[in-house]
């Protein structure tokens, strides 16, 4: 079966969800030839007195498996949603090999060509929640609040899948095949979706391509970061930002345990654990994640504002 058809039909689908979310699909260039570039998606405007909202992705994953979450959120909320380097829409940061610290510099130069100085609200999943924890560790100033999905924890919150994966079993969270994905979607979402044979394939169709560079990743960090994450976290009992952390109660890839695991960790944090939920969060809850998000923020936020303009008077 032609697979370029399904693919066309899936960019459409993609960038008519973002328009329903209210987000608008932008490029910033990082070089003067513009051959490295970041994609990202952008709802609402920056304003005074609210951090910006900025969603990392997770591996394999894109700026767009955060439209469920972002939709959910009021339009008069500044967010951003962006795709790392070797993922997405991004181009032109290829690297040899990958880790979380480079990727944290490549945040931070993105952060710094946006112009987005002060303290933002940062938000990571899976994978991405490791980028963003290390990222709160080592820029603070960057970093009003964080939210953690369910990141890599410590050995003892391995899953079967783990296990799978750094026996080199890579199909288990990149899959070739349509029936790889549908096993992959099936055992990281709790609610039930059926997914026709058309989607399947444009959704692969997108992935393929990346593939390749995905798999670079996926090693990198197996190799590089993920022995050494259990002593790397240890750090993250220094930082002074308010933390949320949110799991899935049947999270496949990660258990459950591991929200306590960074409870523990982290001083200034709350965990919430939502039933009936996978590691998919966007899939299985968007709607309490967002608000979730909301609350968060407007409790914290509001203590901030009322700190400056206390010190003003």
């Amino acid at each position: 079966m032609s697979i370029g058809k399904p693919g066309l039909h899936n960019v459409i689908i993609s960038k008519f969800n973002t328009y329903l979310a209210g987000l608008q699909k932008r490029s910033l260039s990082i070089d003067a030839n513009g051959t490295s570039m970041f994609s990202y998606c952008e709802k609402g405007k920056k304003i005074h007195g609210q951090p910006t909202i900025v969603f990392i992705h997770g591996l394999s994953s894109n700026k767009e498996t955060w439209l469920p979450i972002v939709k959910n959120i009021p339009d008069d909320y500044h967010c951003i949603t962006v795709d790392l380097p070797a993922h997405g829409e991004t181009v032109g940061m290829k690297e040899e090999f990958y880790t979380i610290d480079k990727f944290v510099e490549k945040l931070k130069l993105f952060f710094d060509k946006m112009n987005l100085v002060k303290p933002m609200f940062i938000i990571g999943a899976s994978m991405g929640g490791a980028v963003v924890s290390m990222f709160a560790i080592k820029y603070p100033n960057y970093v009003s609040l964080i939210c953690l999905l369910a990141p890599p924890a410590d050995e003892k919150c391995e899953t079967a899948r783990i296990k799978q994966l750094r026996q080199g079993n890579y199909e288990v969270l990149l899959p070739e095949t349509t029936e790889q994905l549908s096993d992959m979607i099936r055992s990281l979402t709790i609610k039930p979706i059926w997914l026709p044979e058309l989607f399947l394939n444009g959704f692969l169709h997108l992935r393929l391509p990346l593939l390749e560079e995905h798999t670079n990743v996926l090693r990198s960090l197996l190799e590089y970061d993920y022995p050494y994450l259990d002593q790397r976290y240890q750090e993250l009992k220094q930082i002074s930002c308010p933390t949320l952390i949110l799991w899935g109660r049947e999270d496949q890839l990660f258990t459950v345990d591991g929200a306590h695991y960074f409870s523990q960790l982290i001083p200034k944090s709350e965990a919430i654990i939502f039933d009936d939920c996978g590691h998919f969060m966007a899939i299985d809850k968007p709607v309490e994640v967002a608000d979730s998000i909301v609350t968060f923020l407007n409790h914290h936020c509001s203590r901030q504002v009322n700190r400056v303009y206390s010190h003003e008077i």
